[in-house]
């Protein structure tokens, strides 16, 4: 496995706002902490060891050892735990959704990028302690997001009714899906170590919050990793001031629509990615997770709209703070309240809702991180490789949108100059005595030649592109060689890294070996988009 080439933040991936983040554009500094660096980090990191009491401490590694002990956690993995103790130790943390048997192939990316960042800012500081931690996203209820993953095209599905909670989901069922899944994994060693893999996770677990911290300590324990389920009471006894001011004040609608506002003066063409509501929690009850609302005065649920007054939710949330739950927008403010977290890795979309929330950190005072966004990876096989550089084709143009890759495709092997950019030019130049002209006479006069100039400019268009079509057509078998790349690359024209599972890969190279030669190479990619040769 190999680093061929970093892309950095191409615009075929990376959206205009996440470019204007990772290019550090001045526009968006009032939205966030910083990006992560070095100086960054270590100064980050010396503020929040010393704003992370004690007591939290303790909490926290008393819970970790709790939930770790089904896993009967090696010596390593309780060493990181425990190094969680001390006062000059910090996190650096990711999160994702319980998918079944990881997902797509960016749940191994953020874990990789969060355990590699952790140790190169580890050997820049000997002042610090760095812990890598994986949060699941345990209380998330969106069932048919997590319930499948592919095998090339084929969907290997969970079939189960869920409600509620995901992470306390019984795992019941799954030996289906391993029925499914054991057809492509017969007949070698590898095939057979994944699906004892997948055995030991799902099938002698009970439920999914504990299958997928066995299935992360499985895959990544060895390097590092700390799994963290925040549907703890423990946790959210820690949480439950921050709940308490939520549902009195509504202060995460009214800093996230302040923010919002200023976002979109600053942003051309922003669009929130998560909108806040008068209350952000919900109320976990009876298997299902209940939206929390406000009639006038008093307090309910979707199902229950009399529940309690301000007075006996707020008692409520002391007496029971493990029946309440945080949504999208809260869950970072939760995640950092309880942990010494330093900075967060994620992806765009995640990152988006971020910059959303600074305000938010801010009125309920609790410490916002560095962000950074995880690495955008492709893999691509050796005979791939070949093929891209025989075509004399640059993987650059794979990540075009399809219409673009296929006419730039056409532009580069058409032996006809199909770009008429000289001769709008010229155009132009001819058009500029018309408009000297026109100056001296009236303003209609004027009127009529932007008319024709336009009109003459859009009759260039048109012939452009019925070159353009007729040379698809005349050029269509190596148009259709470098579309089958591209097809193969990117399944159902998605990012190989929102589709593709890690299964298709280590099948040839063993899981052991996927996982360090993976890790080793990301931990040598620049920020941004990586192609991997595998």
């Amino acid at each position: 496995m190999k680093l061929i080439e970093s892309l950095g933040y191409h615009k075929g991936v990376y959206s205009p706002l996440m470019q204007q983040l990772l290019q550090n554009d001045s526009s968006l500094n009032p939205f966030h902490n910083g990006l992560v660096s070095i100086p960054a980090a270590t100064r980050a990191a010396s503020k929040r060891a010393a704003s992370f009491d004690q007591s939290k401490r303790n909490t926290l590694v008393n819970l970790l050892h709790k939930q770790y002990k089904h896993l009967d956690p090696d010596a390593k993995t309780c060493t990181q735990i425990d190094a969680l103790l001390a006062p000059n130790a910090v996190t650096i943390t990711t999160g994702h959704q319980l998918n079944i048997f990881t997902g797509p192939l960016y749940f191994w990316y953020k874990i990789l990028d969060v355990i590699n960042l952790a140790a190169r800012i580890q050997d820049a500081d000997n002042k610090h302690q760095y812990v890598p931690v994986f949060w699941m996203a345990s209380e998330d209820h969106d069932f048919e997001e997590i319930n499948h993953f592919f095998l090339g095209e084929q969907k290997i599905r969970w079939e189960a009714t869920a409600s509620g909670a995901v992470g306390r989901m019984s795992t019941t069922g799954l030996e289906t899906v391993l029925k499914t899944l054991t057809p492509y994994c017969t007949g070698t060693d590898q095939g057979k170590e994944l699906l004892a893999l997948f055995s030991e996770c799902y099938l002698q677990e009970d439920t999914l919050a504990n299958a997928t911290r066995r299935l992360v300590h499985q895959l990544f324990g060895a390097h590092g990793i700390v799994v963290i389920d925040g549907d703890d009471t423990a946790l959210k006894s820690l949480f439950a001031p921050v709940l308490q001011a939520e549902v009195s004040k509504n202060i995460t609608q009214t800093a996230v629509h302040k923010t919002n506002n200023s976002l979109k003066k600053s942003i051309k063409g922003f669009k929130p990615q998560v909108n806040p509501r008068a209350i952000n929690v919900f109320y976990l009850f009876d298997n299902k997770r209940l939206r929390i609302t406000k009639d006038e005065e008093d307090f309910g649920t979707t199902e229950n709209p009399d529940a309690w007054t301000l007075q006996s939710l707020c008692e409520e949330i002391q007496k029971y703070p493990e029946r309440f739950s945080p949504n999208a927008l809260m869950r970072p403010l939760y995640q950092e309240c309880v942990l010494p977290n330093i900075a967060y890795v994620g992806g765009g979309g995640e990152l988006a809702y971020w910059l959303q929330l600074k305000t938010a950190f801010e009125a309920f005072d609790i410490p916002y991180p560095l962000l950074q966004h995880r690495n955008t990876v492709l893999l691509m096989s050796k005979k791939q490789v070949k093929k891209c550089n025989k075509l004399h084709l640059p993987i650059a143009d794979l990540f075009l949108p399809t219409a673009a890759f296929i006419n730039k495709r056409v532009r580069q092997i058409s032996d006809i100059d199909i770009d008429f950019s000289s001769q709008r030019e010229l155009l132009k130049d001819n058009f500029k005595a018309f408009y000297h002209l026109a100056s001296l006479t009236d303003k209609s006069f004027l009127g009529a030649v932007e008319a024709q100039e336009k009109k003459q400019l859009k009759g260039l268009d048109k012939l452009e592109n019925r070159l353009l079509k007729a040379q698809r057509k005349k050029l269509q078998d190596e148009v259709v060689r470098a579309t089958d790349i591209r097809n193969d690359l990117f399944p159902n024209d998605r990012l190989q890294e929102r589709t593709a599972h890690f299964s298709a890969f280590v099948l040839d190279a063993g899981l052991a070996n996927f996982t360090n030669e993976l890790k080793a190479t990301l931990s040598n990619a620049s920020n941004g988009l990586a192609i991997i040769q595998i």
